[in-house]
């Protein structure tokens, strides 16, 4: 018998959705100013120096999602607002079924499964939940992959260069940002605290997958008006904001699928926040400026992106098999999560 109403999973969800996004504007800290309003640099003589986040010379970045400042405190808004969603799960839990769980305290245990945050059993157990669901997503950028190799770009492949090239991806607020919190709370708010409360209303398998990623595509949507303001609030820039807001939603809905398919197969947050880091890394495909370099390697090129398909396709219900990922104990349960 579902434990939530269906009201109860909108309210839910709403809530968490609005935590995530209301902390990115709830301080001026965290809040953007397109260049018309960002206060006007002070000259430096050489002999000063200034710092990134809080000096202001002729140089410093404008007040934008970028800004050093604006990165560093909505880091720690969302971070805040994410661990505020899943510690109120043991709440909603012990509200739900006072029977079973009488206190919020006696919920935590399976609050903890429901989240995805099990600690995995054993060594082997963590190191083929890290490289069966990652293996399986970077057959799908095989493609992707092949062409970083003809540029050269392949940690290592021009030495101590690329070594220090993709180190470099990882350093700073937007490193940290881009690469390990915002994939971090992203994933615990919109794959681990929605699904949950979507599962305790009986959602089946088909419905968790597909409908509970909607949230995580409109939490996107935001950067429309972040767009509007960093461009002047003229009417180009809403038609850009607008557009990209467009394409991230569907992008980000598409890829929520698949993330909460990794999740619901492996019972983990572990595989989906490392395609989420993955997927950051590696961008959009950039099949149409590889055709447009290397025309040559026009076969080889299809040839990579189909053969990755193909053998995502194929690794798609094999590679992310409970039985494979955790022993027999699961052998029987087609989605982990549901166990």
């Amino acid at each position: 018998m579902p434990l939530l109403s269906s009201t109860s999973v909108l309210l839910c969800s709403t809530a968490f959705t609005s935590a995530y996004l209301g902390s990115i504007y709830c301080l001026p800290s965290t809040r953007i100013a397109s260049s018309s309003n960002s206060p006007r640099p002070q000259p430096l003589s050489t002999s000063e120096e200034a710092d990134p986040i809080t000096a202001t010379p002729a140089s410093s970045p404008p007040r934008d999602r970028n800004h050093p400042s604006v990165i560093r405190a909505r880091l720690v808004a969302v971070s805040t607002a994410s661990l505020a969603s899943a510690a109120s799960l043991p709440f909603i839990l012990s509200s739900a079924d006072s029977q079973t769980y009488s206190t919020w305290r006696a919920a935590v245990p399976a609050a903890v499964r429901l989240l995805g945050l099990s600690k995995p059993e054993s060594i082997q157990s963590l190191a083929k939940l890290v490289a069966y669901p990652l293996g399986l997503t970077a057959s799908l950028f095989a493609g992707s992959l092949y062409i970083s190799w003809l540029a050269g770009e392949l940690p290592g492949q021009a030495g101590a260069k690329t070594w220090s090239s993709w180190r470099s991806k990882f350093d700073g607020w937007r490193g940290i940002r881009t690469y390990i919190v915002g994939p971090l709370t992203e994933e615990l708010t919109f794959r681990s605290c929605v699904v949950a409360v979507s599962a305790l209303a009986g959602w089946s398998p088909v419905k968790l997958v597909f409908l509970t990623p909607l949230w995580f595509g409109l939490a996107h949507v935001h950067h429309a008006w972040e767009t509007y303001v960093a461009g002047g609030r003229t009417r180009q820039a809403l038609i850009r904001g607008t557009l990209q807001s467009t394409f991230q939603f569907a992008y980000t809905t598409i890829f929520g699928w698949y993330a909460s398919f990794l999740f619901l197969r492996t019972g983990s947050t572990i595989p989906p926040f490392l395609a989420h880091v993955f997927c950051n890394v590696m961008g959009i495909p950039p099949l149409g400026w590889a055709l447009h370099v290397w025309p040559e390697k026009k076969t080889a090129l299809y040839g990579t992106y189909l053969a990755g398909i193909a053998t995502f396709i194929y690794g798609f219900w094999r590679w992310t098999e409970p039985a494979l990922l955790f022993g027999s104990s699961l052998a029987s349960s087609r989605w982990a999560y549901l166990a």
